[in-house]
């Protein structure tokens, strides 16, 4: 993932160097939140969550990794962690639907 953001702008310098700092807070800030989630809404929180949290965080961070600021992909990891995390939960426990890995 830090290749293809940072690595997207095809030079060494400020926008490679914003988009490697924002795929680290993006699913930093989205690991913290899923745990976090997973605790208050299940009981405790699980090492799988905190993996769909970075991931979540990873996705949602991609498309503008380049172009805002740390604080902003700190506040996007969570706006879209908290996204997949009631997705995840609406799946697993209102649908029918069979979900192996929880996404």
């Amino acid at each position: 993932w830090f290749g293809f953001n940072g690595g997207s702008a095809l030079t060494i310098g400020g926008l490679a160097t914003i988009a490697f700092v924002n795929t680290q807070m993006a699913p930093a800030t989205g690991m913290i939140t899923w745990a976090f989630m997973d605790w208050l809404v299940e009981g405790r929180p699980t090492l799988l969550g905190a993996c769909e949290g970075a991931i979540s965080g990873l996705v949602t961070i991609t498309p503008a990794a380049g172009f805002v600021q740390p604080s902003m992909a700190m506040i996007a990891g969570v706006c879209g962690t908290v996204l997949c995390f009631a997705a995840s939960w609406w799946v697993k426990h209102r649908s029918n639907l069979d979900d192996a890995c929880d996404m």
